[in-house]
């Protein structure tokens, strides 16, 4: 795979990045270990987790930095990869309490440094933003872990496209890093999806886009592939999950835009899943690099298809203008 630099780093990346949020649960450790040795193999650098990953599940906590941990440790390549890691999330028992202050954001990057086994982050990111607390409060802490050799770069999750520009604005003014890359929930049909259950997750939208194209700030969404949607639109009705008209994004709006997804899959001979990815990046006048949340090694080939994969021009205004995505 070609790589790209994001601007304002030094950071040459794959344009697919590996997410961490099932390590060791679906698919089972093993298997994620496959499937890092797999997307390695293949030519991808780009690797991304969070402190508060598998968590949700009873066990071990911090499962999925850890195996990423192990993994590194037995292959000795630290410097070839492109680590992004995230904090501030609050916990999974207490989503309601923001866990934000220097305390815990510091504990957060601590705990997953050790746990990762590695001496610095390059891409960390902050995972949830709390609106109480002023930019300042988060650039300031940021950029004592960037002179500390502990973090390369600053990412925000779910920020708002305000926040980001003011804390950018702070950051330029004081003569601090700010950020270089926001994580979004973005795909193709998350503007007329249902709401998310978390009201604190952010999902792209015309503003953002435009936000992107003013500042060239670079995009790694999450939840790329609207969780397989549109390929699971394709199979017959009966082999469809039992839910599937639960799903959020089985609305009237996306259900015709899957029509035009399965015509142009089988235009370009690929799944309804590469076409996806395709219309993230296809054009774009900034870095878009998807977070891709594969659980096996079929279901990795079948993004890095995606890869090679270029939609014209037409092709992607039709799908925007039938998503009615509102973007430019």
């Amino acid at each position: 795979m070609n790589r790209l630099t994001l601007p304002g780093t030094s950071l040459y990346v794959s344009p697919l990045c590996l997410g961490g949020a099932f390590f060791g649960l679906n698919p089972p450790e093993s298997e994620t270990l496959a499937l890092l040795d797999h997307f390695s193999g293949a030519g991808g650098n780009f690797i991304d987790s969070a402190r508060i990953y598998s968590d949700w599940v009873p066990g071990e906590l911090r499962r999925s930095e850890r195996i990423l941990g192990d993994w590194m440790k037995k292959h000795g390549r630290r410097a070839e990869l492109v680590i992004s890691t995230k904090g501030a999330h609050p916990f999974i028992d207490s989503l309601v309490i923001a866990r934000t202050s220097s305390v815990e954001i510091t504990d957060d990057l601590d705990g997953s440094l050790r746990v990762l086994r590695t001496g610095y982050i390059d891409l960390y990111w902050l995972h949830r933003d709390n609106t109480h607390l002023p930019v300042e409060h988060f650039i300031d802490l940021l950029n004592s872990f960037v002179r500390a050799g502990k973090i390369r770069h600053l990412g925000a999750s779910n920020w708002s496209v305000a926040r980001m520009r003011e804390a950018n604005a702070y950051a330029h003014k004081s003569g601090q890093l700010g950020f270089v890359a926001n994580q979004p929930g973005w795909s193709l049909g998350c503007q007329h999806a249902r709401p998310p259950q978390d009201p604190a997750l952010i999902r792209f939208d015309a503003a953002s886009d435009a936000f992107h194209r003013e500042t060239g700030l670079s995009a790694t969404p999450y939840s790329s592939q609207a969780g397989g949607f549109f390929t699971k639109l394709t199979l017959p009705a009966d082999r469809r999950p039992a839910d599937f008209e639960k799903n959020e994004f089985h609305t009237p709006i996306n259900l015709e835009t899957g029509r035009v997804v399965a015509e142009l899959a089988a235009r370009h001979r690929v799944s309804p899943n590469a076409i996806v990815l395709a219309y993230l990046w296809s054009a774009r006048s900034y870095p878009v690099v998807p977070i891709i949340g594969a659980r096996s090694i079929a279901h990795l080939e079948d993004s890095l298809a995606a890869t090679s994969l270029t939609l014209t021009l037409e092709e992607r205004r039709r799908l925007e203008q039938v998503s009615q995505s509102g973007l430019a």
